[in-house]
């Protein structure tokens, strides 16, 4: 994959594909429904994991929007981003 990874996380690993995604899903699940209803705590990574950690940095990012704003390329310059506005209620 080319340009440059990113998963919401300082490592010295560039080549982290699986951190990637995982930052990437956990941005469109925050930015998929409420805050209630697309908790952190779904988090499917086991706990401590790289890919643990990178999807709740993803949902992070989503969850700083809200509760009434869209996300921008530079929050996640290395993910496609959703464009809906993401909301708390």
């Amino acid at each position: 994959m080319a340009g440059k990874m990113c998963t919401g996380a300082t490592t010295n690993n560039s080549y982290l594909l699986k951190e990637q995604k995982a930052f990437s899903e956990g941005i469109y699940y925050r930015a998929g429904g409420t805050l209630l209803g697309r908790p952190s705590s779904a988090n499917p990574h086991a706990s401590g994991s790289s890919a643990y950690t990178a999807w709740l940095a993803g949902w992070t990012a989503a969850d700083s929007k809200a509760p009434a704003s869209a996300m921008t390329q530079s929050q996640a310059p290395c993910v496609a981003i959703p464009t809906n506005t993401i909301v708390d209620t």
